[in-house]
């Protein structure tokens, strides 16, 4: 690969593009009140709509490695990204737009989180972990952006759909970026493998360890950007403002964490280390809001943004690191991001039962902390210097599963 100018064109696409992974639904959980006014939502069909992102990304996850051995993973990506600007769009056809336009960009985004180690992968090779930094790190700014700007853009536009549709400019910016890139690489096409079943990955132990590190940290994230808001106001006192401002900046410490971490990470072959080291600010923050909440909700707010946004560029780095080309990259990511994001609309949706029934934080905050142990276990052997088998290429899964 050249040098210069030329070689750097793929990552500025492909960063362009994760800046819109997460910001047209993250956009979505600060205005809900202001979506049912409009469109004369209940709060059931609210609730389905907050679920519904991570829900669609864990179901459609697995479509990525099909369309990329059908047409290229670049191709792919490409489909991805007009399905979120199409998605977008289709937000602002009232309640049933709404909820369509939400499955149809979160099909790209699955589409789009699946290829983009496998694209930076192509583009890359072994040098692609830092390109998979800056991408994550834009996902992680793309996530506090669509938090922290959905409400003064609602009250500047009069609108929550309104506000929602502005995502509208930068995806379709990400589409032409990756239209020429597309036509750059004229398809590059993964190795056939890349066709094979994605279940049969998870027979490999390697892959099974890396898919459960991914679910686990996932739900460790979004139950943050789902309750911690909450936990923040009930059991410390923290205005709502600031509870959200809180919430809004641990989101944004992904993006420097993607940054340092990936090009640190691969420069041994294991990366135990890191995944311990990632978990310890995690586990401090729900120390201290189960033990004394109100003495320093800040840092405790601020760790756990530190630990999840550690454990999510370490994530997508494991899935690099542990596989042997392109094609299984995208298997991997598939299968580990599908499983991943089912886990990660399971675990807020849990925690908030248990508040509902105990009255209290204190069970589903002891509960993310055992989960954060399990974490910990899985995450070992995911960091252990090993690679996925040669079978996991193109081994089937076992008939009656």
């Amino acid at each position: 690969m050249s040098r210069g100018p030329a070689s750097a064109w793929p990552a500025v696409a492909l960063v362009l593009m994760a800046l819109c992974l997460r910001g047209p639904f993250s956009a979505v959980g600060p205005v809900t009140g202001e979506l049912g006014d409009e469109l004369g939502l209940g709060g059931a069909a609210l609730a389905v709509l907050t679920a519904l992102p991570l829900v669609c990304l864990g179901l459609l996850s697995p479509v990525a490695p099909l369309l990329a051995a059908r047409s290229g993973v670049h191709r792919a990506v490409l489909v991805g990204a007009g399905a979120i600007v199409a998605g977008v769009l289709l937000r602002l056809a009232g309640a049933p737009g709404l909820f369509a336009g939400t499955v149809v960009l979160c099909g790209g985004i699955a589409v789009c989180n699946v290829l983009l180690p496998a694209a930076a992968r192509a583009e890359y090779g072994r040098r692609s972990a830092t390109v998979v930094g800056v991408t994550t790190a834009s996902i992680g700014f793309s996530a506090a952006l669509g938090t922290g700007l959905v409400q003064p853009l609602a009250d500047a536009s009069g609108s929550a759909l309104g506000a929602l549709a502005l995502w509208t400019a930068p995806a379709v910016v990400a589409t032409l970026a990756l239209v020429l890139l597309a036509r750059r690489r004229g398809g590059s096409a993964p190795p056939p493998a890349a066709a094979g079943p994605r279940a049969g990955i998870l027979r490999d132990p390697v892959a099974r360890a890396v898919t459960a590190y991914f679910g686990l940290q996932s739900l460790a994230f979004y139950a943050m950007l789902t309750w911690l808001p909450a936990v923040l106001e009930d059991e410390a006192g923290v205005s709502p403002v600031a509870a959200g401002g809180l919430v809004a900046v641990g989101a944004a410490l992904t993006a420097p964490a993607a940054l340092v971490l990936p090009p640190l990470a691969v420069r041994r072959p294991g990366q135990v280390g890191w995944v311990v080291g990632s978990t310890v600010p995690t586990a401090a923050a729900l120390v201290g809001l189960l033990l004394a909440p109100a003495a320093a909700p800040v840092l405790w707010a601020l760790l756990y943004g530190v630990g999840t946004g550690m454990c999510f560029p370490l994530a997508m780095t494991l899935v690099l690191q542990r596989t042997r080309d392109v094609a299984q990259t995208g298997r991997l990511s598939a299968a580990a991001q599908s499983v991943g994001y089912l886990v990660a609309a399971a675990g807020p949706l849990v925690v908030g039962l248990l508040h509902e029934a105990t009255g209290g934080w204190r069970t589903g905050l002891v509960l993310l902390l055992v989960l954060l142990l399990a974490q910990l276990a899985v995450g070992v052997p995911a960091g252990r210097p090993r690679l996925v088998s040669e079978e996991a290429r193109t081994a089937r899964p076992a008939r009656g599963r």
